[in-house]
């Protein structure tokens, strides 16, 4: 039978920190019951709700040791949340990981491994979007996808097209290739 209380030190310890008070910990555990959040994200919510510096420090680190906040967690299903229903380039993927409190280096770390992972790159990405934006569209939008070379109305579709795809960090030959895919689906469709 093992003695009761602290482990012994050469057993090692899971953590060296004695757990936050409940006061801050709650409101901490409920944040990331909602959904998934950088160090960063708890750390700004935290202190807006009027907790000190200090007891939100050792809040993050606390829960960080017992990995219950872990931006390379949150960085890969974000990445992924990404690419199944908002494709983006992962230029712009980076930069909304970085905006939310992830250290770039991490955050090209982690793309790179998930696009590896899921067997994808920009141009697959980018040829989901366009296909995804024009089975939404109308059918009068996508006939107008489809008129003669030069038309008011096709440049029309096409700007708006490119103007999607460039939002969501497409370009060059990306952008291209999505905008090809975008007239086959709007063929497909109408056939």
């Amino acid at each position: 039978m093992r003695p009761k209380g602290p482990p012994a030190p050469d057993q090692g310890s899971a953590s060296t920190l004695e757990p936050p008070s409940d006061d801050i910990l709650k409101p901490a555990l409920r944040l990331l019951s909602h959904r998934l959040r950088t160090v960063a994200e708890l750390r700004s919510r935290l202190l807006e709700k009027g907790f000190p510096t200090q007891e939100v420090r050792h809040c993050l680190q606390w829960l960080e040791e017992r990995d219950l906040l872990d931006d390379e967690t949150f960085a890969q299903a974000h990445s992924r949340d990404r690419l199944r229903f908002s494709p983006r380039s992962p230029f712009l993927l980076k930069r909304e990981l970085t905006k939310k409190g992830v250290r770039a280096s991490l955050a090209v770390e982690v793309i790179e491994r998930v696009f590896e992972e899921e067997g994808v790159g920009p141009v697959d990405l980018a040829v989901q979007a366009a296909t995804g934006w024009v089975k939404r569209q109308s059918p009068r939008t996508r006939a107008a996808l489809l008129a003669k070379r030069f038309s008011p109305e096709r440049e029309k579709v096409r700007r708006r097209l490119y103007g999607f795809l460039a939002r969501r960090g497409f370009k060059g030959d990306e952008a291209r290739r999505g905008m090809e895919a975008g007239e086959e689906e709007a063929r497909e469709l109408e056939e």
